[in-house]
């Protein structure tokens, strides 16, 4: 199955702030083409209370019972599945597109990363991925907070701040 077989989105097309009212059906996946011609697969949700930033990572929003609202991660999320990146700024309630697997130009990290290196949903930074502890295979013990699940890969070497990324696997609400 190519990629034309999702239902496309451009770059050109996502708006910061995010859509006050659903264009698509929420927890819709489409394909996604930034305007650097790198591709991935997004997914439309609704975000919370709170609204994301572009490149910050999202988990799945409890406080509702809406399978297709997330929140940004909070410090208590330290190696949590996230559900996806935010492609662009989001506003509080308003729908946006996540990236779910494959390329995003800007992703958020609170410490600096090498190429090739291993991240996972920081601890210590909301709404940020980290290579720390990412990129050795020790999960530590069950339970612990040592644990950690990476779910992406850096492509350049870049500072703390956004750089790309590529996610392993595929995410999702």
């Amino acid at each position: 199955m190519g990629v034309t077989a999702f239902p496309v989105v451009s770059g050109a097309q996502v708006v910061a702030g995010g859509d006050s009212t659903a264009k698509h059906e929420p927890g819709t996946i489409l394909a996604y083409r930034s305007v650097t011609d790198q591709w991935a697969l997004v997914q439309y949700l609704q975000a919370a209370n709170t609204g994301f930033s572009q490149g910050e990572v999202a988990v799945t929003n409890f406080a509702t019972l809406k399978q297709y609202s997330v929140k940004p991660t909070g410090t208590a999320d330290l190696g949590a599945p996230m559900v996806g990146i935010a492609v662009a700024t989001i506003a509080s309630q308003k729908f946006g597109y996540f990236a779910i697997q494959g390329y995003v130009e800007k992703a958020d990290l609170s410490q600096t990363a090498a190429s090739g290196e291993y991240l996972s949903v920081s601890g210590s930074t909301a709404g940020k991925l980290t290579s720390d502890r990412s990129s050795a295979f020790n999960s530590g013990t069950q339970g612990n907070a040592s644990a950690f699940v990476v779910v992406a890969i850096a492509r350049t070497a870049f500072a703390t701040g956004v750089g790309s990324i590529s996610i392993c696997g595929c995410w999702g609400a």
